[in-house]
């Protein structure tokens, strides 16, 4: 698949999405291009940030940050992703 195209699919991913769910063990540039998109798109972001310092860029666009897939877990069992698109 062309770079181009790998993109425009992930872009209309996002749009068709009610949440995204943006998983960063480590810093990816992709990852971040994706979850700005979807924020000015009107989405809501949950960040599951598994690395010490993140840019402020990443967690003043998430409505939600959390730090292990534990906690993620955890969050959609009682209810967290129904409640955020309550909001």
């Amino acid at each position: 698949m062309l770079p181009r195209d790998f993109i425009e699919r992930d872009l209309r991913d996002v749009e068709r999405c009610d949440v995204l769910i943006a998983y960063l063990p480590r810093l990816s540039a992709g990852t971040c291009m994706e979850l700005f998109y979807a924020k000015l798109k009107g989405k809501k972001v949950v960040s599951v940030i598994e690395f010490e310092s993140p840019s402020p860029w990443i967690t003043l666009h998430s409505d939600v940050v959390l730090r292990s897939l534990e906690e993620l877990r955890s969050y959609v069992e009682r209810g967290g992703l129904e409640e955020l698109l309550r909001s």
